[in-house]
């Protein structure tokens, strides 16, 4: 592995700045095709990120499972390097090989602060990953009720069923999440 990838592995945000100032290739990436904007991003580096975004590194780049750096930062809860990203941007429509969107993450994650800011794109709200499972299914079967709040209020479809036919209702009701089922309910 090379000195930037390992410096951001090791969340050394000081010397992965340090190594891109010098001139260290801000497109290279591990076997997995992990860059070097997919690691600083997810960690919430946001010095190393801009720094990364002005130097050239790609925005959109993907892993070898499709996943982008927008992505990895809905995933990890990090809506400063969300916003970067964005600002940059990135494509907050992008579909991971399993059917998620950062949106999908981010109701997952229950981080209402990165879908928020995803609300702004006009994106598919009630779109299903290869399970039929919707960002308001992920958040109700994860028990985040605010994100639940949100998306409903945003227009997510609460009837919609998945593959296996069941609504985020139901999800809710397995997981005994009465938060979320008396939300729902309403």
């Amino acid at each position: 592995m090379n000195k930037l990838l390992e410096a951001l592995n090791k969340n050394n945000e000081n010397l992965a700045v340090e190594l891109i100032n010098s001139g260290e290739n801000v497109m290279q990436r591990d076997p997995t095709g992990v860059t070097p904007l997919h690691l600083a991003s997810k960690l919430g580096m946001v010095k190393a990120t801009k720094l990364l975004l002005e130097k050239g590194a790609e925005v959109d780049a993907l892993n070898m499972d499709g996943v982008s750096p927008l992505h990895l930062t809905a995933a990890r809860e990090k809506p400063e390097t969300f916003a970067i990203l964005l600002a940059y941007g990135a494509d907050p429509r992008k579909i991971e090989r399993d059917g998620w969107t950062p949106l999908h993450w981010a109701g997952f994650r229950g981080c209402v602060p990165v879908i928020e800011q995803l609300l702004k794109y006009n994106i598919e709200l009630n779109l299903g990953d290869n399970d039929g499972w919707t960002p308001l299914h992920l958040a109700a079967q994860q028990n985040h009720p605010e994100a639940v709040k949100v998306l409903l209020k945003a227009g997510c479809d609460p009837n919609i069923k998945s593959v296996d036919g069941q609504t985020p209702l139901d999800l809710a009701i397995s997981q005994n999440n009465q938060v979320v089922i008396d939300i729902l309910r309403k």
